[in-house]
């Protein structure tokens, strides 16, 4: 039962960002009582932390195996969107600024995981790619794994882009595309132009 109310609580955050969905409404799609929810979860605090365990759990699973599928960094950077594409379509924009505000321990495990995780995952591909000679190597890897980082976070930010010309993934995608475009050598641009055009 605790699996199944995690699975609807993360679909419900999800589309409707964790402000807005209580205890009730996870119960009412379930058709359970608010009260076996409560026998799982204390709170809604402990759900949502739950809820953001999980998902880094996950995440860095899928990351490994983009690791071990794609040894060359350009394809591995636009699978890692193919694979995000459906989640940020569906995602609510405002959900990762609404767990920051609302529920900041578990705001602290997604940030945890970004230094732990993802940050030093950025830094070895970046490393790697400017062996290969796709990426400049005269810019330092800690401050561009920082930045690219930073970008993703300030997609999510209400106040960033508030007139929503664009989806929350083709904002990501245009600011990864920018970035790219910053960092990679002649050599990286043809491929990457390469893989872009596929």
């Amino acid at each position: 039962m605790k699996s199944r109310i995690l699975e609807k609580g993360t679909e419900l955050f999800f589309r409707y960002g964790v402000k807005t969905v209580t205890m009730d409404a996870i119960a009412a799609e379930l058709g359970i009582s608010k009260k076996t929810i409560y026998q799982h979860f204390p709170d809604k605090e402990s759900m949502v932390c739950e809820v953001v365990k999980c998902f880094t759990e996950q995440d860095a699973v899928k990351w490994d195996e983009l690791d071990k599928r794609y040894s060359n960094v350009i394809e591995k950077m636009f699978k890692s969107f193919e694979m995000v594409k459906d989640m940020l379509i569906t995602m609510n924009p405002r959900l990762l600024f609404e767990i920051q505000k609302y529920f900041p321990a578990a705001f602290k495990l997604f940030k945890n995981h970004g230094e732990n995780y993802i940050h030093k995952n950025l830094i070895a591909d970046f490393k790697k790619g400017a062996q290969f000679g796709y990426f400049r190597n005269d810019i330092d890897f800690e401050l561009l794994a920082r930045l690219r980082m930073a970008e993703v976070d300030l997609a999510f930010n209400p106040d960033f882009y508030p007139n929503n010309k664009l989806s929350l993934y083709e904002t990501q995608l245009t600011l990864m595309d920018i970035f790219m475009r910053g960092i990679l050598t002649e050599k990286g641009l043809t491929l990457y132009n390469s893989f872009q055009n596929k």
